[in-house]
């Protein structure tokens, strides 16, 4: 069906409980429950109803639990959904690591997903957007279409510092995720979706290799600002000001069309989760916020977005962006 509202696409990065009481220093994070059950009940329910596709980037940790795997299959009460690949321990400091581990956390979630699911993910993103070269070899040898752990934000030095601030992390855990988010130099990235050439490793005779390319999907954000509107950052502001937050929101949509800058937004499970949901949760932004108070917000920032753009999963949005590339060099 012909449109002209601008192409768009949604994610979920489906971070369960323990990843992020990990990320907070907390020592019982191996033993805590999964809040799986609600939270994509109220997402599938949530976007269901506005007839809205999801791309879910998929934790491969989870995927070893039955309980976290029926969960999952919720999804399929959308009238889309594209499984992606999240690593297998969401460990935010991917920068850090050997090529080998790299490697694992890449190709055994891969594996995980086909079999759990049984769809062949082409999609990545690096928790805590963290993207060494070594990730797009491993994504180029495995065929992804795309990438998607770039975020440009001028915030990343802030953000990292409220983390810094917040997380209880000690030692060598706590000097990794000093990397978090960038610097200032994200900024530089484009805010739009890109053809990225891969790293070109070497072959066994000593030459190079073809240069292989994908698709970045960066997370996108304010143009010329570049401050951050996906929905985490949403819910915190509807927290002080729903009026302010809707008035920001529509702001960054229409800045968007301007600069014909096609978004993808972000989701995360606590967009869909109330303050009586989760003690342990508290830390994280919106989580103030009630849970019939935030999901009536988030109901009306997805329609909007809905309203004002062709919402696909993201690799969709790369197929049809392929197709134009390929039109226009014809």
């Amino acid at each position: 069906m012909m449109t002209d509202r601008p192409s768009a696409s949604l994610s979920l990065d489906l971070d369960n409980k323990w990843a992020y009481l990990r990320a907070a220093g907390r020592d019982d994070w191996e033993s805590c429950d999964s809040y799986f059950p609600l939270a994509i009940k109220n997402i599938v329910e949530t976007l269901g109803a506005i007839d809205l596709p999801l791309t879910v980037f998929l934790v491969g940790r989870d995927l070893r639990r039955d309980e976290d795997v029926r969960a999952i299959e919720g999804f399929r009460g959308l009238p889309n959904w594209e499984a992606a690949n999240h690593s297998l321990n969401h460990l935010p400091w991917m920068h850090t690591m050997s090529d080998g581990e790299i490697e694992d956390e890449i190709r055994v979630t891969h594996d995980l997903i086909v079999a759990r699911t049984g769809q062949t993910p082409v999609g990545f993103r690096g928790p805590g957007f963290s993207c060494p070269d070594e990730v797009l070899r491993v994504l180029g040898r495995l065929g992804y279409q795309y990438d998607a752990s770039i975020f440009p934000t001028s915030m990343a030095p802030i953000a990292r510092a409220v983390f810094l601030a917040r997380t209880k992390l000690k030692g060598e855990q706590r000097e990794k995720a000093k990397k978090l988010y960038g610097g200032f130099a994200a900024m530089r990235c484009p805010n739009w979706p890109y053809s990225r050439a891969l790293p070109c490793p070497v072959s066994s005779d000593g030459g190079n290799e073809t240069q292989q390319h994908l698709w970045e999907v960066p997370v996108t954000v304010l143009p010329i600002l570049r401050t951050p509107i996906h929905f985490s950052y949403l819910t915190f502001l509807a927290g002080f000001s729903v009026t302010l937050a809707k008035l920001y929101f529509r702001s960054a949509l229409a800045t968007c069309r301007l600069f014909r800058a096609p978004p993808s937004l972000l989701l995360h499970p606590p967009d869909f989760l109330g303050a009586e949901d989760d003690a342990d949760m508290a830390y994280f932004p919106g989580m103030k916020m009630k849970r019939d108070a935030k999901l009536s917000f988030m109901r009306w920032a997805l329609s909007l977005y809905a309203q004002q753009f062709t919402v696909t999963t993201m690799v969709d949005q790369v197929n049809n962006l392929q197709i134009e590339t390929a039109t226009c060099h014809a």
